[in-house]
């Protein structure tokens, strides 16, 4: 099978090389490259021209910008059996395409597929709470399961939902959550998605300050995909208590930065769940079922 792996990027080539030098000791070899490039300049030229003698390598410059409009402009080139959407700044294990290839060669070509995530020295990351296993996906433990650049799908089936929602993400008006988003439409046209331990993806972790800075705008995505996709009772309620239980114990504690990150994680999910942008993508994803 062949892989299409859409890559948008902003002036990082430093990060794109090191993406690439990681394709390059990929066992698996039969893929394109897509770099969606929004940079307004010639910083990929060089880069483009070593590795397009390596592999299919297209390079795209969209007029328009954002990364939640960045991945469907470069999925509308692809023409690989398979659909994947690295951030430019991580890197691929050496028999990550290897393993996703023999899950879908396994499965006939059905659901999806995603892993875990390292941090750059390849220790276990920081960037959040994820399972521990590996296992099925479901509308629950997605939210633990699967991470959107480590997440591997035939064309397809992403070409069959329309692929990503572009009112989701960074810049958009729900700043985050577009992955899970994605597989639970997927998952609402009979997909089914797999958690791999075992299938690994390295990526810097992002330092709290960062964390801090976005924990509205993360929070207020998770809480408009939680209801446009009607999350069962006990999937709101978790994601609503645990910053709440993280308020509570950073008060405890005098932690005041963790205080203020947790309430406005919380505050987030609260308004993005309640908007009335919400309640009205939950009536229309209910529409689509019962048609």
């Amino acid at each position: 099978m062949r892989f299409s792996l859409v890559v948008s990027t902003l002036a990082r080539p430093a990060e794109v090389e090191a993406f690439m030098q990681g394709l390059e000791k990929q066992t698996f070899k039969d893929f394109e490259v897509i770099l969606v490039d929004q940079s307004q300049s010639d910083i990929y030229e060089d880069l483009v021209a070593r590795y397009s003698a390596k592999w299919p390598l297209k390079h795209l410059r969209p007029e328009i910008n954002g990364l939640r409009y960045a991945r469907n402009f470069g999925a509308n080139l692809a023409v690989g059996d398979l659909i994947a959407f690295p951030d430019d700044d991580c890197i691929y294990e050496p028999d990550t395409l290897e393993r996703v290839n023999a899950y879908f060669r396994k499965t006939d070509d059905t659901g999806f597929i995603t892993g875990a995530v390292l941090n750059l020295d390849g220790a276990p990351t920081a960037m959040g709470r994820w399972l521990r296993k590996s296992q099925n996906l479901n509308k629950h433990n997605i939210w633990t399961g699967l991470i959107e650049f480590n997440f591997f799908m035939p064309r397809n089936t992403f070409e069959k939902i329309n692929g990503f929602d572009e009112d989701l993400g960074i810049g958009a008006p729900f700043g985050s959550a577009e992955g899970p988003d994605l597989a639970l439409r997927l998952m609402a046209v009979g997909s089914k998605g797999y958690h791999d331990r075992a299938l690994l993806v390295r990526h810097m972790d992002k330092p709290p300050t960062l964390n801090r800075e976005r924990a509205y705008d993360y929070g207020i995505g998770m809480g408009y995909v939680l209801r446009k996709n009607r999350a069962a009772l006990k999937t709101v309620m978790t994601f609503f208590i645990r910053p709440f239980g993280g308020i509570c114990l950073s008060i405890i504690r005098r932690r005041s930065e963790m205080t203020a990150y947790y309430f406005k994680m919380l505050q987030g999910r609260l308004s993005g769940y309640f908007c009335q942008a919400a309640s009205e993508a939950a009536r229309h994803s209910a529409g689509k079922i019962l048609s």
